[in-house]
């Protein structure tokens, strides 16, 4: 691991957890597409899924974010998430799944694209209905099987469901640091997490705060109005790096 690697993951790291800091989720495809150029998927992805989990316990412990988590909508995401992913990884090994990759990419694509151009204000909206969370979990846990890239049916779904900034990006926070927590166990199971990788992890941990905290402090600063734009943006990305 030579110091040039180091610098350019450190940058990679804080900016894809900046994005994590500021929205609560975003973090994994933001980090891994840009290193799996540089290094091999298998350093790459149990790194993610460690440093997420740091972020989880250091935004949950900071700023309060814990307050606003809205446990009863986790309730029905995380039961239904976690089947999900059992699905999606079967389907994984047993089809092809490049159309359903792309379909999803491009589902996420058009409704980034509804809030950046044709949502003009944040409005008032009906709570949508618990099915529709069961439904979302599902999608989540198959999409982040097949493909590592679990959180935009969940993020659709809470940005509809959930209208105040704050309980919108806890709740996006202490449900992905419960699915990291697992998903963390399963790499160590796998034999894919070793003292190569915690040490990789440890290189990493300075950008990583720094990036973390430089996020949740804009946060704090962004009206309800930017912080949905912001998450339509991120969501837009992600949906790039589906599709292609």
């Amino acid at each position: 691991m030579t110091l040039e690697i180091i610098i350019l993951s450190s940058i990679v790291v804080s900016m894809a957890f900046f994005v994590r800091g500021l929205t609560g989720f975003g973090s994994g495809p933001l980090m891994v597409a840009p290193l799996i150029l540089l290094l091999d998927i298998k350093i790459v992805v149990p790194t993610a899924a460690i440093l997420a989990v740091l972020t989880g316990i250091l935004l949950l412990s900071t700023f309060q974010t814990i307050k606003w988590v809205r446990k009863d909508v986790l309730l029905i995401l995380i039961p239904t998430y976690m089947i999900g992913i059992v699905l999606g990884t079967y389907v994984l090994v047993s089809f092809k799944s490049s159309l359903l990759k792309t379909l999803l990419g491009l589902f996420i694509a058009g409704y980034a694209l509804k809030i950046l151009f044709w949502d003009k204000e944040v409005k008032e909206v009906k709570e949508l209905k618990n099915y529709v969370g069961v439904i979302a979990g599902l999608l989540s846990g198959i999409t982040g099987g097949l493909f590592g890239a679990g959180g935009p049916p969940v993020v659709v779904y809470l940005a509809r469901k959930l209208r105040d900034k704050n309980a919108l990006r806890a709740t996006l926070v202490f449900l992905f640091f419960l699915m990291d927590i697992w998903r963390v166990i399963l790499f160590a199971y796998a034999g894919l997490i070793n003292v190569d990788i915690l040490k990789f992890s440890l290189y990493l941990l300075p950008a990583f705060i720094i990036g973390n905290l430089s996020g949740s402090f804009v946060h704090i600063k962004v009206n309800q109005a930017l912080f949905y734009r912001i998450i339509a943006l991120v969501l837009l990305i992600i949906a790039i790096f589906l599709i292609f």
